[in-house]
């Protein structure tokens, strides 16, 4: 019975795990209600990727760096051997600058799948931080971000059509 003990006591103490990360407290303010949110993160940056994980602010978001498409534009067809026309065939075009940061990401839109089209256009700061992404078809939703001293988003705040519609608010 001791041994049994003993061994289920080193079973447990190596597969045991320290319950390590941070929590930080959201508020959101929306049209009609206020929301607070906690969330741990897990040596995570609050940056533009968590605001889109978490909050899904903003919703379409691809990779902001990718070290393959230094100034170039990258192009993904729906059915790529099928006819390279917008109208049959839907697409993702990612814009990439010379620090290999997305500048603007768009969707065709696809008809049969009632998919609507975007064009979003990335801003960075002289830091390189995201401060504002625009969709520019009709120029109806964009989100604009502003930070800490520490390089965290602090505030991201949701416009449609220039109305605020929601912000973010890390309380810290």
């Amino acid at each position: 019975m001791r041994h049994t003990l003993i061994l289920i006591l080193i079973f447990a103490f190596f597969n045991s795990y320290g319950q390590t990360g941070e929590i930080k407290y959201f508020k959101r303010i929306d049209a009609f209600r206020e929301i607070s949110d906690t969330i741990k993160l897990s040596n995570e940056k609050i940056d533009v990727s968590f605001f889109s994980k978490h909050f899904n602010a903003p919703y379409h978001l691809p990779y902001l760096v990718d070290g393959k498409f230094k100034d170039q534009t990258d192009t993904i067809w729906g059915r790529p051997n099928a006819k390279k026309n917008y109208k049959e065939n839907w697409n993702h075009t990612y814009t990439y600058d010379s620090y290999n940061r997305l500048t603007s990401y768009a969707y065709s839109g696809c008809r049969i799948c009632s998919g609507l089209p975007y064009n979003y256009v990335v801003t960075y700061n002289a830091k390189g931080q995201v401060v504002n992404i625009t969709n520019t078809i009709n120029k109806r939703l964009s989100y604009d971000f502003y930070y800490n001293n520490k390089g965290d988003i602090i505030k991201c705040e949701e416009y449609f059509i220039d109305i605020l519609m929601s912000t973010i608010i890390l309380l810290e």
